[in-house]
């Protein structure tokens, strides 16, 4: 359906753009053309004119044209020898005219233009010149003007549908992001919400009969689950605002909050036997989001425990790189294959080893949150050797607010 819409929005932009520039073609066109045979028509005047200005006789006009003269007092009139019939009446015709000019034809096909002049002797003089020539050079004018018209609207039509993909990109990518991350909310929403469902099902069925204290473990896992589900909201809502939301203009310790984050997963950590560290002696300033940071750094943490057996460690290591704060978070456990680290980023990508939790989106919402602070991701590992993931980004060199 979206599709559709936009096919026709594009079709109809493409019709409007088009015709808009085929209307301003069209106008110019007539204008061009208008100016352009009302010049050789002002031109082909006066030629006429210094013609009959500068004649002596009639016996030699110019090619195209035929000359009448009346002296004083004079009954004949002298025509140029060879002048056909139809020509030399239209010549007496013309002769006892008022000065000036007027068109007339010769049967259907052989059109004249007369020019009429009064000597200051009296004598009348006449000028006709055939308009054959002028209307074939207004033809060729005519026609190549409708070929250069057809040629822009040609351009028009392949201009505006490439205007149009550019005005309707926008929106399609906005349609595509709104589908995406329906299907993001969706994908990562299912399988917790429905363990929450069962789990409140059961809890319900077994508060008939059962004292409330045998429910606490029960409870303590329900509360459990309503977590992991914040979390994953929190995912969805962190990664939309890093790819579209201007980042604040403020100043974050990339150290604290990496203490902060492994304060946090500490707990996570101990319950998975996994032995969670941080080094971060001096200050890591960054400019960016508080709250995005954090969230990337929470999930290449919950990332590595995830993928930690029982026993492992996992390092988060703060230091500054060529201008940079690099955050390395490193681990030894099941390790991952390096042809898989490009696609690791991808939303809902799973490697082929680990039994930690989802990383799929996690990873991705890290990637987002780099690329939004003009950072990067480093990976870095083997099978069975563990892995470490590294954020970088550009280390604060301006006073700003701090957070």
């Amino acid at each position: 359906m979206d599709e559709a819409r936009l096919n026709r929005a594009r079709r109809r932009s493409v019709a409007q753009t088009a015709g808009a520039i085929g209307l301003v073609l069209l106008l110019v066109g007539a204008l061009m053309y208008v100016l352009t045979a009302g010049q050789q028509s002002r031109a082909l005047d006066a030629e006429l004119t210094k013609v009959l200005a500068m004649a002596e006789d009639v016996d030699d006009p110019p090619p195209g044209q035929v000359i009448a003269r009346q002296r004083p007092g004079a009954g004949t009139i002298e025509v140029t020898p060879g002048a056909s019939a139809e020509v030399v009446r239209v010549l007496h015709d013309a002769i006892g005219r008022r000065p000036g000019r007027y068109d007339t034809s010769i049967g259907d096909d052989q059109p004249l233009r007369v020019r009429v002049a009064r000597r200051a002797d009296g004598s009348r003089w006449v000028v006709a010149a055939d308009l054959a020539p002028l209307r074939r050079q207004q033809e060729q004018l005519g026609l190549a003007l409708l070929v250069a018209e057809l040629t822009g609207l040609a351009g028009a039509l392949v201009a505006a549908t490439l205007l149009a993909r550019r005005a309707v990109a926008p929106l399609a990518t906005a349609l595509a992001l709104q589908r995406r991350f329906v299907a993001d909310a969706s994908h990562e929403l299912r399988t917790p919400l429905t363990v929450l469902h069962t789990r409140a099902q059961l809890l319900a069925r077994r508060a008939r009969s059962q004292p409330p204290e045998r429910l606490a473990g029960q409870l303590d896992q329900l509360v459990a689950d309503t977590r992991a589900l914040g979390e994953v909201v929190e995912d969805l809502l962190v990664s939309a605002a890093a790819e579209h939301q201007p980042l604040p203009d403020t100043e974050v310790d990339l150290a604290e909050v990496a203490r902060e984050v492994v304060a946090s997963m500490a707990a996570y950590a101990q319950g998975r036997a996994v032995e969670l560290r941080i080094e971060a002696a001096a200050p890591a300033p960054v400019r960016g989001a508080r709250a995005a940071l954090r969230r990337a750094l929470t999930a290449l943490v919950d990332n590595a425990v995830g993928h930690v057996p029982a026993g492992g460690h996992v390092t988060v290591t703060v230091d500054r790189r060529d201008g940079r704060v690099a955050v390395e978070v490193a681990d030894d456990g099941v390790g991952l294959d390096p042809a898989e680290a490009d696609r690791l980023f991808d939303r809902f990508a799973h490697g082929t080893s680990g039994a930690g939790r989802r990383f799929g989106l996690g990873l991705a919402l890290v990637q987002h949150v780099a690329t939004a602070h003009r950072g990067s991701v480093e990976v870095t590992g083997a099978p069975g050797r563990g892995a470490a993931f590294t954020l970088l980004l550009p280390a604060a060199t301006t006073p700003a607010r701090r957070v």
